[in-house]
């Protein structure tokens, strides 16, 4: 019988054997995290893998102001709409805040109008409960963002250009961004980032990964990234 699993990295920073190689990309440091997390066996009937409690470095609510949060969410099979509050609230709880200030979402490739209406809504939603302060999009192009912008009642502030894809920006990307206040930001992200049969080469019994959330806390007057995870969302048998 199938049932769901939820697995949490805890704060990777602090993750002794994960090595940073020349060229290490996002989904190859998600990989080898998932290598060194996924070694323990899954106790029978667990719905959830925890990181070791001390690997985790849960944010100090006193230092709350001092961090931006950060959340980007990676869909890798059919977007569901009711999955983004899902896994905003597993990256904040991962973190012990109550709302991210920026929170993403990786856009699905080839997504209808209608269905891109409706994700966008559930972006909104997170919005109007205040768990996320700020929304941006990643990897839509250019007559798409626009589109995404004029009709969204909750306006993107920010988007993100894979630079391995689009060498250049487009121009009227960098116009419209600058017209209407929008950060337009760089990412090496693939949009595939835990490929289902990436992780079943990790561990067999896992099925097909339903969303990937990551987490990121940056000090804001020293630039430094203070804690970083991921959150993921599969199957196992």
């Amino acid at each position: 019988m199938t049932q769901g699993l939820i697995i949490h990295t805890g704060n990777i920073l602090q993750l002794p054997d994960l090595k940073r190689k020349p060229g290490h990309t996002p989904a190859d440091e998600l990989n080898d995290t998932l290598k060194i997390q996924l070694s323990k066996t899954l106790a029978e009937g667990s719905h959830e893998i925890f990181a070791p409690s001390e690997l985790s470095s849960l944010l100090n609510p006193e230092e709350r102001n001092s961090q931006k949060i950060t959340v980007k969410l990676f869909f890798l099979s059919t977007p569901q709409p009711e999955y983004v509050k899902t896994a905003l609230d597993a990256a904040l709880q991962e973190l012990g805040a109550t709302y991210a200030d920026l929170f993403l979402i990786s856009w699905p490739s080839g997504i209808n109008l209608k269905d891109s209406e409706t994700l966008w809504n559930a972006m909104e939603n997170v919005f109007d409960q205040e768990k996320a302060h700020s929304l941006g999009v990643s990897d839509v192009d250019t007559q798409g963002f626009v589109e995404l912008h004029n009709s969204a009642r909750i306006k993107p502030e920010a988007i993100q250009i894979n630079l391995e894809s689009c060498c250049v920006v487009p121009p009227e990307l960098v116009t419209f961004t600058r017209e209407n206040n929008i950060q337009l930001l760089t990412h090496n992200d693939p949009q595939n980032i835990l490929p289902t049969e990436t992780l079943k080469n990790i561990l067999p019994s896992l099925e097909e990964v339903l969303w990937t959330v990551r987490y990121q806390t940056l000090l804001r007057c020293r630039g430094i990234i203070k804690n970083k995870g991921y959150v993921i969302s599969t199957h196992v048998d």
